[in-house]
């Protein structure tokens, strides 16, 4: 089942798992949607670290979803 997801930049992703979410996050990037998404999930978590000096883990899909609601990036989701 779909979740719709509302990021803290006021981006929404809809997604059922962490991997669907994480390869949405990715190619909805800007600047940054090549390569697969522990690629993408490694220079994210180290952007963020720079950015809010909380560390991401991004050894796999669930742990760097799970970290994303942690630290406040995913807001809210129904």
């Amino acid at each position: 089942m779909k979740k719709t997801y509302t990021l803290a930049d006021g981006g929404v992703i809809i997604a059922a798992d962490a991997h669907e979410f994480v390869a949405s996050l990715r190619s909805g990037s800007l600047f940054d949607s090549e390569g697969s998404n522990s690629e993408y999930m490694l220079r994210f978590a180290e952007r963020y670290k720079v950015q809010t000096g909380i560390r991401l883990d991004a050894g796999s899909e669930d742990a760097f979803f799970g970290d994303l609601k942690k630290s406040g990036y995913i807001v809210h989701q129904t």
